[in-house]
């Protein structure tokens, strides 16, 4: 289900007040109390309980302007993990506090500072590793557009970050993380697009590679995804690590393709014919009769890593070919 961004749930003169204020530089689906009456973007509800629902599965970010006992007692039935439940904020109804809740390192710390600023108020930051000014491997996987897997032990990993202990980092990738510069022989970071046997830490995987697909005009939304993950599989490769997937123009009707690029968050490219056989290293008689291009899925994955290094030639699964290219930096 798609996510709106942020609202704002007032239930005082005062905190309504607030709310267009914040409103006026994040933009905001704005609730509140069906003691006011209604206005442009002002949604009204009857009883905040049952809205918090609502809330808690159609937004990113919600901001209550109320006690933080009171939002605390409401959201706690819906609160599941860091990774799911939104980002939840919580102002006093004077405007002087912006006390991020839930999901610090998720959005809220930043959040609140922009918001304390704009309502000249004080920030209340409780996040371990703001404090002790420790990066944040959830911010950096954010800032990195990396994915987190064993999120298990991100506590472990980050307590050992914060209390200075040494953390061996092991970057398989050429993405450079300045922030990640420690070295030891305590708890594991490893950031990869392979799959890696890394029970007790965790593992970062970047957006670094393009993969290039060719497919007959009856492959199906299923028979790309699954010629897609059968050589992720075959060659330990990580889906998250998928930057962009490629195709000639003449594919760019292909809604099913769409929706796989959408599924896996990735960019989709598609190239012409003379650009692709501008890139090809293999000639192809009977693609070049079907397409117009030596070579598809090679020939755009190429392209698109800009001088990357290929990991996968060609895999043809049934009616669909997949190559698969390192992203070059």
């Amino acid at each position: 289900m798609e996510k709106y961004g942020l609202a704002i749930v007032a239930i005082t003169e005062n905190g309504l007040e607030i709310s267009r204020k914040i409103s006026e530089s994040f933009p905001a689906d704005i609730f509140a109390s069906q003691r006011f009456q209604p206005e442009n973007k002002v949604k009204i509800f009857v009883s905040l309980k049952e809205t918090i629902k609502e809330l808690f599965t159609g937004y990113e970010t919600i901001i209550f302007i109320m006690a933080l006992g009171a939002v605390v007692r409401l959201i706690s039935p819906y609160i599941k993990n860091k990774f799911e439940d939104p980002c939840i904020i919580v102002i006093d109804d004077g405007g002087k506090f912006v006390i991020p809740v839930i999901g610090g390192h998720h959005g809220s710390n930043e959040l609140s500072k922009g918001i304390a600023g704009i309502l000249n108020a004080s920030a209340v930051i409780t996040t371990a590793s703001d404090v002790n000014g420790v990066p944040s491997l959830e911010m950096l996987a954010k800032k990195y557009s990396m994915s987190i897997k064993n999120t298990q032990n991100l506590p472990a990993v980050s307590m050992d970050l914060i209390d200075g202990l040494p953390v061996q980092v092991t970057n398989n990738t050429n993405i450079v993380i300045p922030e990640l510069n420690n070295s030891g022989s305590g708890k594991r970071i490893t950031v990869s697009y392979e799959i890696e046997d890394n029970k007790y830490g965790i593992i970062l995987i970047p957006k670094v590679l393009d993969v290039g697909i060719g497919f007959s005009t009856d492959a199906t939304y299923t028979d790309m995804k699954n010629a897609i993950e059968s050589v992720f599989r075959k060659y330990s490769l990580y889906l998250e690590a998928i930057r962009s997937i490629s195709t000639i123009t003449i594919k760019e009707g292909n809604t099913d393709l769409k929706v796989l690029a959408g599924d896996l968050n990735c960019m989709l490219n598609y190239y012409p014919p003379e650009k692709l056989n501008e890139n090809s290293v293999t000639r192809s008689a009977a693609v070049y009769r079907a397409t117009g291009a030596y070579s598809v899925s090679n020939a755009s994955a190429r392209i698109s890593s800009s001088g990357g290094k290929e990991l996968v030639s060609k895999e043809i699964i049934n009616n669909t070919t997949i190559s698969v290219f390192l992203h070059g930096h």
